[in-house]
């Protein structure tokens, strides 16, 4: 979403359009339903895509008009877009900067200051883009991560008024090219769906055909031509009653049809986009007296909304964000409404306070504008330094530093054999080396998602040491169970199709098979067809890994508010109970259950690091590093604990 789908001349051929403002409402609504309450409103994501057609058909109307009557300067669009776009922008930032010390581990604080530079440069996509992957930080730890929408409307804003100046100039047809730009972008969208969803969702020239939409839409109405001159008629107040009503009524059903139909495992942007962005070409087109426009996105509460959808957006999601860390969940649903109340009163208050005075008061327009400018490399310049200062770690002492200075990715998976034996997002099965798989007896492999691999470092520390004359073998990916015939994610059944080949090759003496068991996309119907294969292969011994300790965040998120319930001048607790994963304990009785049906062997991990007093949180008192730096993959220290204690009871002679 962006600020500058402004309120002020909305339309080509109509004053102000209250149902437009509903229309953003509905947008900004669905977008924080969806964020507050995710299993209510699956496809309210889809919220933001109406923005971008908005964007589009208000944006290019104020451009088009202004160059057709001759009125067009760079300099008032630009001085606008800066009066509009920043104050709130500026006020989020600084907010989320100061909140993000006192509540963020220095790894998260040092990401959150460069996520700050990029929303301040307006390049927070690129940002996020570069960044993505399994085991990049989810989304919830990151309280600026919606402002990639607004990068790409700025990019747009950028360049498009450049472009649609030189057509102008050339006497080139705008609609024309418009037309062609929305076909190139929508075919690389489509191609870029199907092989780097990724690149889909944040590459602007791949969303830029959602803002040609209404970029479309503008430019018919002001200069139609040829077959256009009909749509144009048909979409201005010359059009029948009847017809609005129906392109209206037409368009909130695609609305209703996107938001009932998407949700975030489709292949999004795509041709699922369609749906809410045609569906807001037609509302638009319908003109204010379709019956749903009249009657519907012109109610007073949604116009009220659709005034305060820009704050609204910017100020929901950080909130929602230190919510979820603080919890280490999703809270329950009245305080997630709570929040949500906030947020709507901090956007009232952001809109009278400092929109409309910064806008439309009486204040000199160039000293405003210069404020503004300063305000917001200020803003860069101070998520610069808390990026390039790691944190500012030093504001802790050195007891609790190294539990909560280190992690990220490269703490993760360290040793992994990354996407050379543990496959991450994207990566076929053809990517699996031949070193994977070692021509050494008895052969162990292992089989699972992330947790399988990140075992690995343990036996291998466990062969180096000599005690143990064995081989290793591995096929695991992120997200990807060992259970044949499911695909919790795009590539897993071909992933797991391979590993079941690999086994009957290898045939090895031992296969472990270890997942996040109880993790909210696997369906685990096919267990025990999977144990039926292996079993078939050849395999003399299977055994299934229970769960190690898995926590309701990250652990050293855990470790910090720990630690500040004191006595601070203590290191945090040796041990935690409240906080662990509370779906452990049934999930391993349920797994053992199951193993013990198919008769095979059961293991879990909760012995070696728990007791009544809880979970080991570090290896000793005066270990340096966590248990876990994420939510529950182990660090080094502890993979090697674990496989010396798992090493007997493979090896025993059976």
């Amino acid at each position: 979403m962006n600020a500058s789908t402004l309120p002020v001349q909305p339309a080509l051929h109509t004053d102000y359009r209250p149902d437009i403002d509903g229309l953003r409402a509905v947008a900004v609504v669905a977008v924080v339903i969806h964020h507050a309450f995710p299993d209510l409103l699956p496809g309210g994501f889809a919220g933001v895509d109406i923005f971008f057609v908005i964007s589009g058909y208000l944006i290019s109307a104020i451009i088009l008009r202004g160059l057709s009557s001759g009125r067009f300067s760079f300099a008032t669009f630009y001085l606008r877009r800066v009066q509009r776009i920043f104050p709130a922008l500026f006020l989020v930032l600084a907010t989320t900067l100061v909140i993000g010390w006192y509540r963020l581990i220095p790894s998260d604080y040092a990401a959150l200051g460069q996520h700050a530079l990029g929303g301040a440069a307006f390049v927070s996509n690129f940002l996020l883009w570069q960044e993505a992957g399994y085991f990049d930080a989810e989304s919830t730890s990151k309280p600026l991560l919606h402002l990639w929408s607004l990068a790409i409307e700025e990019q747009f804003y950028l360049l498009w008024p450049l472009a649609l100046f030189l057509l102008h100039r050339w006497r080139v047809s705008a609609l024309r090219c418009i037309a062609v730009i929305l076909l190139l972008s929508f075919a690389l969208n489509m191609a870029l769906v199907q092989r780097d969803l990724t690149a889909a969702f944040f590459n602007p020239a791949a969303r830029a055909w959602e803002l040609m939409l209404g970029a479309w839409l503008a430019a018919v109405h002001l200069h139609p031509q040829g077959w256009h001159a009909v749509l144009g008629r048909w979409t201005r107040r010359s059009a029948p009653p009847w017809a609005a009503t129906a392109m209206a009524a037409a368009g909130a059903a695609l609305l209703v049809l996107g938001f009932a139909l998407l949700n975030p495992e489709r292949r999004f942007p795509g041709a699922w986009a369609l749906l809410p962005t045609l569906g807001t070409v037609l509302l638009i087109a319908a003109g204010p007296h379709g019956t749903v426009n009249r009657v519907v996105l012109a109610w007073r509460p949604l116009v009220w909304i659709g005034l305060i959808s820009y704050p609204l957006y910017l100020w929901h999601w950080p909130l929602l964000t230190f919510a979820y860390l603080r919890e280490g969940e999703y809270p329950a649903w009245h305080v997630q409404l709570g929040w949500v109340g906030l947020s709507v009163l901090l956007a009232w208050l952001t809109y009278r306070l400092v929109e409309r005075p910064v806008r439309f008061g009486r204040l000199n327009r160039r000293a405003v504008t210069a404020t503004l400018l300063a305000a917001m490399v200020g803003a860069a310049a101070a998520g610069t330094t808390v990026h390039q200062r790691d944190g500012f770690d030093a504001r802790f002492p050195p007891s609790v530093r190294e539990l909560m200075t280190k992690g990220g990715t490269a703490a993760v998976i360290q040793g992994w054999r990354h996407n050379d034996c543990m496959l991450d997002f994207r990566i076929p099965a053809s990517e699996y080396k031949d070193f994977c798989i070692e021509d050494k007896r008895p052969l162990v492999f292992l089989w699972g998602d992330s947790h399988a691999g990140s075992l690995y470092p343990g036996f291998k520390a466990l062969q180096d040491s000599g005690r143990y004359n064995f081989g290793i073998g591995e096929r695991s990916g992120s997200i990807c169970p060992p259970v044949l015939g499911i695909e919790p994610r795009p590539l897993c059944k071909s992933l797991n199709d391979n590993a079941i080949a690999a086994i009957r090759q290898a045939k090895p003496d031992v296969v472990v098979l270890y997942a996040w068991w109880h993790h909210p996309r696997y369906d685990l119907k096919n267990l025990e067809a999977t144990v039926a294969e292996l079993k078939k292969a050849g395999v003399p011994r299977i055994i299934m890994l229970g769960a190690v300790p898995y926590w309701q965040g990250p652990l050293p998120r855990i470790l910090l508010d720990a630690w500040k319930k004191g006595p601070v001048t203590q290191p945090p607790p040796l041990r935690l109970k409240a906080q662990l994963d509370p779906k452990l304990e049934e999930t391993t009785r349920q797994m053992r259950a199951r193993a013990e049906a198919m008769g095979i062997e059961f293991i879990s991990g909760l012995p070696f690091f728990c007791n009544r007093d809880g979970c080991l949180t570090r290896m000793s008192d005066t270990a340096t590093e966590p248990l876990s730096y994420d939510y529950g993959h182990l660090a080094p220290e502890a993979v090697r604990y674990y496989v010396e204690q798992l090493a007997p009871l493979i090896f025993a002679s059976r």
